[in-house]
């Protein structure tokens, strides 16, 4: 019995440290990275994010389309995909960024409707980002519904304004953001 329970007992060992070693991420951020790098990681994010917000001015004077939907739908408007092209070149010229999607409504129709509506909308933009070359694996889509509007869901004019499609640049992987 006792040649049994010693082999049963170095297993278990060996076990507990190759599991204690498979729950430390083999890689994290720091170790591939030196501060330097880091620094200039972080501020081609704030040229790019700087680049898309420009896009987001564009818009708000009226320079170019909107990224608009068909009433009450996620079909995005032919005017959008123009918008949307310059923001796919933007995320095709640095393919090491990655890029968040978030959808947003005004506070017609009620709550559950209107996150998931934003949810289809931002998840349409980013299947048309996908459409245009920008990989996949580099863009989350988010629905926030009516729960972050911009201005008071008051008036028309300013429902029109928090019905958005919002970006946001990082170059950070994915498990460090969700």
């Amino acid at each position: 019995m006792r040649r049994l329970v010693l082999p049963l007992i170095a297993a278990c060992a060996v076990a507990a440290a190759a599991s204690a070693a498979l729950a430390k991420p083999l890689v994290t951020y720091t170790d591939t990275e030196d501060e330097e790098t880091r620094k200039s990681s972080d501020d081609e994010v704030a040229v790019v994010q700087e680049q898309i917000d420009e896009i987001q001015s564009k818009i708000a004077r009226k320079e170019i389309p909107p990224i608009e939907f068909k009433l009450g739908s996620a079909v995005l408007k032919e005017s959008a995909k123009l918008t949307l092209e310059l923001v796919a070149d933007l995320l095709i010229r640095h393919p090491e960024m990655k890029l968040m999607v978030f959808g947003h409504t005004c506070n017609i129709g009620g709550r559950e409707y209107n996150r998931e509506l934003s949810q289809k909308r931002a998840d349409a933009v980013k299947d048309y980002l996908i459409e245009l070359g920008v990989l996949g694996e580099s863009v989350r889509a988010k629905g926030f519904g009516m729960d972050k509007p911009l201005v008071p869901n008051d008036t028309n004019e300013n429902r029109a304004k928090n019905r958005r499609v919002e970006f946001l640049v990082t170059n950070r992987w994915w498990k460090s953001i969700y």
